[in-house]
This record gives structure tokens, sequence and C-alpha cells, in this order.
């Protein structure tokens, strides 16, 4: 009786140590997994934002603004736009900044910075104006950043800036002129102090979860021990033991069959591993060979069609997006070399159809996100029904691309036409739902002479945005 007493106080223990110790290894790994997705989540919004902005900017008319102190309406056009993305999206900040080497304060010049209706109506005195001299408001090391972004990288790239106001990420990218000179940066923050309570607070709750988990395992487990482990121990030795003598017999291997074994008490563990070693031995030397053959042949058999499947699925998975089975954007990057790989050849006629959701955030924050995501499958709905035979990819949160070939790309103007069609029937349509109302600004543009597929992808964008402008103007006047 001692040593089943003394079997499950180590069995227990043990499993005290492992159930504490995995809790706390799981509530740390989940703050460190959820902080880290959400900063980059935040941080790829913030860039895919501010590089939407920047591709909209005409650089030649800011770069006036700049030189002259003078507002055109390019630039209070940005303004508002600017103004509209900050009521729209989670960036505590949007603003262009004028770095250069001079020394404070003209080393920094303010050029704009979105502004909220609150923040217009009660902080109209303290906001950003065109041409202040901001420099002596920002450290060395965070002037530093801003001056190394006057390059000619389009990229977006991101440092952490730890004010007094918080910590936060930057996104920020040049702006260029014509001639792709930098004369300006443009730059969006995220917050990530709440980011991180979100975290902890999430691990708190991961360590309650399992210790409360751990307790319940241990009581069920303190019962299981009992009664599958402890009292079949007895058991198991004598049987084990008339085992191990058919085996020491040579017996044939359809009489080497376990009995049921009696109960007894004594000292069952020692006995059960002797027994359970010599008998393994014994039977390893009779039979083997045949046994390991057949495994052999049934283990390569499974392993080769579990490969095959596997590799199947991981092909699927890496270049389709998961919402809306359109390709997503490692296929479309893949696409990207090839239709330069084909320019080079001569042989490629193409057009690219970009489309950009409106009003998905409002969708989100209204109805939650699962509807967004309907939102979203809408739209790849009405693209996938009139471009038939064009592949078409999800590049982004709310961004969709089609590369359009053949009689598709030649009727790319009337295709788009249908989708706006359908877009405004479901608009009208009082009896769908809010997020079945699919609205997006479309554009597109053809190959040319001399493109690469990235030139094409700017006048698509380009056009697209204008579109975007012309809808939200529209909006405005109704």
């Amino acid at each position: 009786m001692r040593k089943k007493k003394t079997l499950r106080t180590s069995l227990l223990s043990t499993s005290i140590v492992v159930v504490v110790l995995l809790a706390a290894v799981l509530a740390y790994a989940g703050f460190r997994i959820y902080s880290a997705d959400m900063i980059k989540f935040y941080q790829n919004y913030a860039g895919d934002t501010i590089d939407f902005l920047a591709r909209g900017i005409d650089g030649d008319d800011l770069q006036d603004c700049i030189n002259t102190g003078v507002k055109s309406e390019k630039y209070k056009e940005l303004q508002r736009l600017m103004n509209d993305v900050k009521e729209t999206h989670d960036l505590i900040y949007i603003y262009i900044l004028k770095p250069s080497a001079e020394e404070p304060p003209y080393n920094i010049v303010d050029v704009m910075a979105a502004v909220t209706q609150f923040e217009l109506d009660h902080e109209s005195d303290e906001l950003t104006d065109l041409g202040v001299a901001a420099g002596d408001l920002y450290p060395p090391e965070v002037t530093q950043k801003y001056l190394e972004r006057m390059d000619n990288d389009p990229a977006v790239t991101y440092f952490r800036n730890d004010t007094e106001f918080g910590r936060i990420y930057t996104a920020i990218r040049p702006v260029f002129n014509i001639k792709g000179e930098p004369v300006a940066v443009i730059c969006g923050d995220i917050e990530i102090d709440d980011i991180l309570g979100a975290a902890w607070t999430y691990m708190l709750m991961a360590g309650i979860t399992a210790l409360v988990f751990a307790a319940s395992t241990l009581v069920l487990l303190n019962i299981w021990f009992g009664r599958r482990i402890i009292r079949p121990i007895s058991k198991l030795q004598e049987a084990a033991g008339e085992f191990e003598n058919k085996c020491h017999m040579r017996a044939d291997l359809a009489e080497l069959v376990m009995n049921d074994p009696e109960i007894h008490t004594g000292d069952e563990i020692e006995a059960l591993a002797d027994a359970i070693v010599s008998m393994v031995e014994d039977v390893q030397d009779y039979a083997s060979d045949l046994v390991e053959k057949e495994q052999l042949i049934s283990a390569k058999d499974f392993e080769i069609s579990s490969m095959q499947d596997h590799v199947s699925k991981l092909d699927a998975l890496a270049y389709s997006d998961v919402l809306t089975g359109a390709g997503n954007k490692t296929a479309y990057e893949k696409a990207v070399v090839y239709l330069n790989n084909e320019m080079m050849k001569g042989n490629v006629r193409f057009a690219l159809v970009m489309a950009d959701l409106n009003h998905l955030k409002l969708i989100n924050d209204s109805y939650g996100h699962d509807k967004g995501n309907a939102y979203i499958k809408g739209m790849y709905k009405y693209m996938k029904e009139v471009f038939k035979e064009s592949p078409i990819y999800r590049i982004g949160g709310d961004e969709f691309v089609v590369i359009a070939q053949g009689e598709e790309m030649d009727q790319c103007g009337e295709l788009i036409e249908k989708i706006r069609e359908n877009m405004h029937k479901s608009m009208e349509n009082a009896r769908l739902e809010p997020w079945e109302r699919v609205s997006a600004a479309m554009g597109y543009a053809v190959f040319e002479e001399g493109d690469d597929v990235e030139a094409v992808f700017r006048r698509a964008d380009s056009n697209m945005y204008a579109d975007k402008k012309r809808m939200h103007e529209l909006e405005l006047s109704t």
C-alpha cells in the first residue's frame, strides 16, 4: 500500500509542476505573440494608409507650396483627404514634414497635418500649419530618422519613438516630385501602449484560465491515476511474467497472448519493469523480422501519401487569400515577376484593374468584423462575375487587382462599368443590409511600350484614386 501511495504522489507532483509551468509558458508566449502580431498589424495598417496617401500627392505642387508658403488648391484638397482618413482610420497622427540638414529649429519645417473635426473645433490655436519651423520640438535622434528618409526609396519603413505622450511607432516614406527627387516625408503614427496593455490583460486571462484548467485536470488525474494506473499494475505484473515465460519457450506467435491477470498486491513497479524489458528483448529476437518488414512497407506508403497531400495543401495556402479565395499578395508578386520577364521578350499585353473598397472601417466599427468580411467577399463576387477569365488578387485589406488579358483587357472599361452598375443597384436596394451594399472606387491602365508592371500599376492606381475622389465629392454634395 505504501508503494502505491508513493507512486500516486510522484505522479501528481510531477503533473502539478508540468501544468503550472505550461500555464506560465503559454501565458508568456501568448503575450509575446499577441503583442507582436498586433504591432505588426497596426504597422502594416499605418504603412498601407500613408502609402495610399503618398501615391495621390502631386510632389511638384507640394514643393511649390513649401517654397512659397502659399497653399494651392491641390494642397487644400490633400488636407481634406488627410482629414477624412484620420477621421476614419486608427492613426493618432498623419503628417507631412520637410526635414533638412540645417540646425534647429529650421531643420524641420511643418508642411501639413491631418486634423479631426473635434481638433478643429477645440484646438485650432495649436494645429500644425505650412512653413512653421518645428525642429526644436523633436529630439535629435528622431530628427535624424526623418532626415534619413529623404531618399529615393518609395518603400514604407518604421521606427519607434518614445515620447512624453507615450510610445508610438511611426510609418514613414518620402514624397517625390516629377524628377523622382524627395521633397518631403509623409508619416503615420500608431500608439502601442494600448496594444501592450491589451496584451498584458490577455496574458493574465490566459494564465488564470490555464491555472483553472490545471486544477480541474489535476482532480481528474488523481481519480484516473488510482483507477487506471495504480490498481492495474499489480494485475499486469503476473500477466507480464506469464508472457515472459512463453517468450523464453519460443512459443508460436499465435500463443503469445497476454492472459487477463488476477489482482495481487506487492512490489509491482520493479517486477513489471523487469518482466517487460525481458519480454521485449526475447520477442524482438523471435518476431521482429516479419513485423518490421510489414511495418516498413505500411509506413513508406503512408509517408509518401501524407507528404503529397501536405505539399498540395501548403501550395494552395501559399497563394490563396483565405477570406475570398482570390490570389493573395504573394501570388500577385509572383505574377508581376512573370509579366516583367515576358515584357523583356516582347510577347505580353495586359491591363491592370484596381479596386479599393469604400466605408470598410465604418462597416467593421458599426456591425463587426464578420460583416466587414462579408462586405469584402461581396466585392470579390462582383469582380469575379465580370472578370471570368482573368486572375483576381487581394493585395490589401480592402484592395483588389485584376490582371486582364485577351478580350477582357480590350473590354476593361465596359467590364468596370458593369461592376459599377451592379454596385449601384445594391446601393439603391433598400432591402439589403448595409454590408450587402458594396461601394468601391475603380480604375485601370493598359500596358504601353516601354512600361514595366509598376508603371502600369501607378497609372491604374492614379485612375482609381481619381474615381475615389469623384465618389467622395459626390457624397459631400448629396
